[in-house]
């Protein structure tokens, strides 16, 4: 009766954190600035796409930038050549990152450990480099894309993205909503399957699933979210930044991923929010701010050897076995009957 019940409780505490985590970021513009709360929101979604694949299925990408960037600059590039809506935007970036998503898994998802990391961060370079040169005229190469019209949203009702606070609820909500998808995908018997691969992709291969094409569907799903986080990134900057294709930016989601905690849901959102608000107040005051994240990064894996919320959660389950171990109950029983 107890192996019945323990998924659920356990689903059930997952969602406690996940609707905490969301009530907490109604608040953060409020604590913070909005422009900091702002990046926090659209780089965990960037994290949780990111951790499906990584996190969740065990299989290691270099070049997440490429869904990323040509997220952004198709969402850009939408509004600026063809005067798409702000909804319009967000499907093309969506489609063409789910597209290129399966592009690469087509072509690489067979290849295990390095050898997928690798091709992955090649189609990124190379989506880079077309942005940087052969594509100059319409990317705006180095400088981004820019020149992109003061966004409105007409639809379901009209606001000006333009002040901070609507554009921050405006990213909230399709964040907010797109963490909670993520959240049921993974406690699917799809997202099961997909834990399954990580822990044992030999014995899952065995139980006579399809592991190829779960790790495919696995690639686009996170393909989807991170071009959708990479058009609230053009909406939020106003243009679409060269960096976001860069191979340092899929560099510095694997650190916020890892920081946070790679094996927790929402572990990789907690690690965007500890990253990029250290680097906001070291930059502020240091010119050599990298130095001081970087040992600042060191010293919190050293702690948190799990992440920052892996390593919490892991403590936590081990002191409540602790605490319920058989060991206990002979002590328990003894302190009833004395008391009784």
């Amino acid at each position: 009766m107890k192996n019945d019940l323990r998924p659920k409780v356990q689903r059930g505490a997952g969602n406690r954190t996940v609707w905490l985590a969301l009530l907490v970021c109604i608040v953060l513009p409020f604590v913070i600035s909005i422009p900091l709360a702002t990046e926090i929101m659209i780089f965990g979604l960037f994290a949780l796409a990111f951790n499906l694949l990584l996190g969740y299925t065990g299989v290691l990408s270099f070049g997440h930038a490429a869904y990323f960037g040509v997220g952004s600059y198709a969402c850009g590039m939408a509004i600026r050549y063809a005067g798409a809506s702000i909804w319009t935007s967000l499907l093309i970036s969506i489609a063409l990152g789910s597209l290129l998503a399966a592009i690469v898994g087509a072509l690489a998802i067979k290849k295990r450990g390095v050898y997928f990391a690798m091709i992955s961060m090649a189609v990124g370079q190379m989506f880079y480099f077309l942005a940087l040169s052969p594509l100059k005229r319409w990317t705006g190469g180095e400088d981004g894309l820019k020149f992109i019209p003061r966004l409105k949203l007409e639809f379901p009702f009209f606001v000006d993205l333009g002040s901070p606070y609507p554009l921050y609820f405006f990213v909230y909500i399709i964040v907010g909503i797109s963490i909670l998808v993520i959240w049921r995908i993974l406690n699917s018997p799809f997202g099961r399957l997909l834990q399954a691969i990580r822990e044992n992709e030999e014995r899952t291969i065995a139980s006579g699933y399809n592991v190829t094409m779960a790790k495919f569907v696995s690639l686009v799903f996170s393909g989807f979210f991170s071009a959708l986080a990479g058009g609230l990134f053009t909406i939020y900057l106003g243009y679409g930044p060269l960096h976001s294709l860069y191979w340092l930016t899929s560099g510095t989601i694997l650190l916020m991923t890892i920081l946070g905690g790679m094996h927790t849901f929402i572990g990789p959102v907690v690690g965007v929010a500890v990253f990029l608000y250290v680097q906001n107040q070291f930059s502020r005051y240091i010119e050599r701010w990298e130095l001081l994240v970087g040992i600042l990064f060191i010293s919190l894996v050293l702690i948190f050897p799990d992440g920052i919320v892996g390593t919490i959660k892991n403590k936590y389950l081990e002191r409540k076995a602790d605490d319920t171990s058989p060991e206990t109950e002979p002590e328990l029983n003894a302190k009833t009957e004395t008391e009784g």
